[in-house]
């Protein structure tokens, strides 16, 4: 009996462990940056959230209906990109969103028309991890020359996708039935 409690216990303490440890991380993508006026911003795959209010006619307070690209940044010419925003308190944007067309966009609404309170997107440098390399020898030891520049060395891009709270739970649950299966067996 005393067993079982503490297995429940520790259970209840790893559980908690995990969701204080996967959360944070869930969360993260879900606050909303607020963009002011002449604000840059990186954007990659990763989505984004931004809250565009302080784009908004600061007279009207009309909701922004459509950030728009204009040929040569100059509203007065021809619509180049428009992205469609339907809660400019929370706009969902990513590389895939701007389908590379980085650059200078204007907040728009039927009611104000174009707004000159301008924003620039710019591509997100890309997230590059290096990883060791090892190399078993099997030959006779050669001569290696060294690169005359620094851009001749490569790395190897890794993609690393976050531990999502759902598989953490389920990975804790599967290593506490094969502990409580081990417990049983003694």
């Amino acid at each position: 009996m005393f067993e079982h409690r503490c297995i429940l216990k520790t259970f209840a303490a790893a559980l908690l462990v995990a969701m204080l440890i996967t959360l944070p991380a869930a969360a993260q993508s879900t606050v909303p940056v607020d963009v002011k006026p002449g604000d840059t911003i990186e954007i990659g795959q990763e989505e984004i959230v931004l809250e565009l209010v302080d784009l908004r006619n600061q007279s009207t307070l009309n909701p922004i209906t459509e950030l728009r690209q204009y040929k040569m940044d100059d509203p007065a010419m021809q619509v180049t990109k428009v992205i469609p925003v339907n809660d400019d308190t929370y706009v969902k944007i990513n590389s895939r969103s701007l389908g590379g067309t980085y650059g200078r966009y204007y907040p728009y609404n039927a009611k104000d028309g174009v707004i000159k309170n301008s924003i620039i997107f710019v591509q997100a440098p890309p997230t590059v991890t290096m990883q060791p390399v090892t190399a078993t020898p099997t030959g006779p030891p050669t001569t290696m020359a060294t690169p005359a520049t620094p851009a001749e060395t490569t790395a190897t891009p890794t993609t690393q996708i976050p531990l999502s709270p759902l598989a953490a739970i389920g990975a804790l649950g599967i290593s506490l039935f094969v502990y409580m299966a081990w417990f049983q067996r003694r």
